[in-house]
């Protein structure tokens, strides 16, 4: 009997994109990581961490039961993907998924699943007619998996934001891959080695992950002596507005220089939290802003080139 849990395999990160014919390239998305189990009886959706979503995204399991029809023959399935509110047919918006994964209530549920209605976007597929298909290759599996879901009339040429199951297809070419991620503003890109055997809860150097990264130089508000962050900031009309902090990046020098400057300049200091007048500027990489905040942001350098009148909340909203 197919498990409907495994651990995901999970992608490296790294800043460079592998190249060669070994490779293929998906546009990653930025949703819940979701492997999907379906039979006769049952749609159960399990996040990374093993807790369910099927209940959360009901629109998932009440789409599939209505097509079972067409791919019944082939039960049971096991399906790994991303779970997805998608904005275009390469970008997920990760706001509106973290609103609905918070949802407790049925009726907000059900509401939610009408007016802002996700995807299942299917990218390997582990199991088909009651076999386990991951120790075939990556290729093997995308094949199976494309055949699988034509059968279910699923689109594969692209991604449809109207469509509650989607495959994620992949492309030979570097370069397109990086136009897709540039123009539609995607999380990033995931390169897969096409030979890949799929593994269970590992984290393999056969997949490879590259965000798509945004670069904007901010404005040092402060340094936390308790958790070690470094307060960041940019200018808006006439105040200098918080937008997020940051310890990844530095180095153990620069961030012990960056903390002597802050404490021998210290403006002012609530609890463990020093703070300074706006004069040194670094540039952070970060994901997006989200709710005003830097997601995932990270120490690149000191801009002392730039004087932190020119670090703006104009310049940062351009920059998306």
């Amino acid at each position: 009997m197919i498990q409907s849990f495994l651990k995901p395999m999970l992608p490296s990160l790294s800043n460079e994109l592998p190249e060669g014919d070994q490779w293929v390239y998906e546009v990653k998305y930025d949703g819940f990581r979701c492997l999907l189990y379906w039979d006769h009886m049952n749609v159960i959706m399990t996040s990374r961490n093993g807790h369910p979503l099927h209940g959360i995204f009901p629109e998932i399991a009440d789409h599939l039961k209505s097509i079972e029809h067409r791919v019944k023959h082939l039960f049971p399935l096991l399906l790994d993907g991303e779970l997805c509110i998608l904005e275009n047919e390469n970008k997920a918006n990760f706001e509106q998924i973290q609103k609905r994964g918070r949802l407790k209530q049925p009726d907000k549920i059900s509401h939610a699943s009408k007016t802002i209605p996700s995807s299942y976007c299917a990218f390997d597929l582990l199991a088909i007619e009651d076999e386990y298909t991951y120790q075939k290759s990556f290729g093997e599996r995308k094949e199976k998996l494309q055949s699988l879901l034509q059968q279910a009339d699923v689109p594969c040429k692209k991604i449809s934001i109207d469509s509650r199951l989607n495959y994620i297809p992949f492309t030979l070419s570097r370069a397109e891959i990086l136009n897709i991620v540039e123009v539609d503003q995607s999380e990033g890109i995931v390169a897969k080695r096409v030979s890949n055997k799929w593994i269970s809860g590992l984290r393999t150097n056969e997949w490879i992950k590259v965000k798509n990264l945004k670069f904007h130089s901010f404005i040092i508000l402060g340094y936390d002596t308790e958790n070690g962050f470094f307060h960041v900031g940019v200018k808006k009309e006439h105040a200098v507005q918080f937008v997020g902090l940051f310890s990844h990046g530095i180095s153990s020098q620069e961030k012990e220089a960056l903390i002597q400057i802050i404490k021998k300049n210290m403006k002012s200091r609530n609890g463990t939290l020093i703070m300074i007048e706006p004069s040194i500027c670094v540039e952070l990489s970060y994901l997006e802003l989200y709710k005003n905040h830097l997601r995932q942001p990270r120490f690149v350098s000191f801009r002392f080139d730039t004087s932190w009148e020119e670090c703006t909340w104009e310049s940062l909203q351009k920059n998306k």
